[in-house]
């Protein structure tokens, strides 16, 4: 009878022990929550999804990563106030971080400032682009990791967009941004600013003939039906930053971090690629619905909007000059 109990006893113990083990396992997981305000079908999702994918197989399972997209946790500005209180863990954002935490750095998101994406690359990875992230850092306690493409911003119209003495008193629609209505505003352009979702509608009525917007944006508000004419201008290369709070980053093993700062650069790279190749197809689709596309010298345009360049970085950007960003190279 004793030596029944004492098995018992042990059998019992052994089963505690291994539920305490697999508690303590459970305990030690980790749940990254993703969250935007981007829809799912969005290059920049699709590569969130697979850093999820990436996180999860090289941590055997022990980090989690949860999606929020199609702004179920708000929009970008909620997402970033989740964030930095921690409420969240990662978000997937446009250049929103930068314009609202480090305005002073807010040339990122301007027209007519960047060559290129190359330049705008360059730029970004190099001094001025550790200056943001100090921000986000020191500042905002948001770690940065890292960023990818999301296309340029072009021009659609109801007349031919040849050159930019084309757009001279040519009514378009801009949003609420400062250095666009600028800096169009120098161009020539009678620039009216109307909600996104009223787009569609204004182009049909004529309350604007023009409008600017990367392909996506184009394709998906179907302005093509309402706008014969797209001019290839590129005066902006659209990004998406990807952020996390910083006390999780700092607070996770030094194998976990490991893990995903390469997923997130895996997962980056690819977004680049999905990018590149959705410019491609959607502009090959405006052309199928009958789009005539004019491909303008861009430079004229860089000279025609340097005034108000200039001037945005003497009064709100004198962290640097146009000259210091042009020189990099």
């Amino acid at each position: 009878m004793h030596k029944r109990f004492l098995n018992l006893c042990g059998t019992l113990c052994l089963a505690a022990t291994a539920v305490a083990a697999v508690s303590q396992a459970q305990a030690a997981d980790v749940t990254i929550r993703v969250a935007s305000a981007f829809n799912d079908g969005t290059d920049m999702i699709r590569a969130a999804r697979h850093f999820g994918e990436l996180v999860a197989e090289r941590s055997d399972g022990a980090i989690e990563v949860q999606f929020f997209a199609n702004g179920q946790m708000g929009g970008e500005k909620d997402n970033l106030e989740a964030l930095k209180i921690g409420e969240i863990e990662m978000g997937v954002f446009g250049t929103y971080p930068i314009v609202t935490l480090a305005p002073q750095y807010s040339f990122f998101d301007a027209p007519f400032v960047f060559r290129d994406k190359d330049h705008f690359y360059a730029v970004y990875k190099g001094g001025l682009g550790d200056q943001v992230r100090k921000v986000f850092s020191e500042e905002h306690g948001i770690h940065e990791l890292g960023l990818m493409g999301r296309g340029y911003r072009h021009l659609t119209s109801n007349n031919p967009i040849e050159s930019v003495e084309d757009l001279a008193g040519v009514k378009i629609r801009m949003g609420q941004s400062k250095p666009f209505i600028e800096a169009f505003s120098e161009i020539g352009a009678v620039v009216v600013p109307i909600a996104l979702p009223e787009l569609f509608t204004s182009l049909k009525l004529g309350v604007v003939s023009a409008s600017d917007g990367p392909f996506d944006q184009i394709y998906t508000f179907k302005l093509h039906e309402a706008q014969t004419h797209l001019a290839i201008t590129g005066h902006l290369y659209a990004t998406s930053l990807w952020l996390m709070n910083e006390d999780f980053y700092n607070g996770l093993s030094e194998e976990h971090r490991e893990i995903v700062d390469e997923a997130a650069a895996e997962a980056l790279a690819l977004g680049d690629e999905m990018s590149e190749e959705s410019e491609e197809k959607l502009l090959q689709t405006l052309k199928d619905e009958g789009m005539t596309v004019t491909e303008p010298d861009y430079t004229a345009f860089m000279e025609k909007a340097r005034p108000a360049i200039d001037r945005l970085f003497a009064e709100d950007w004198t962290v640097t000059t146009a000259a210091e960003i042009q020189a990099v190279e």
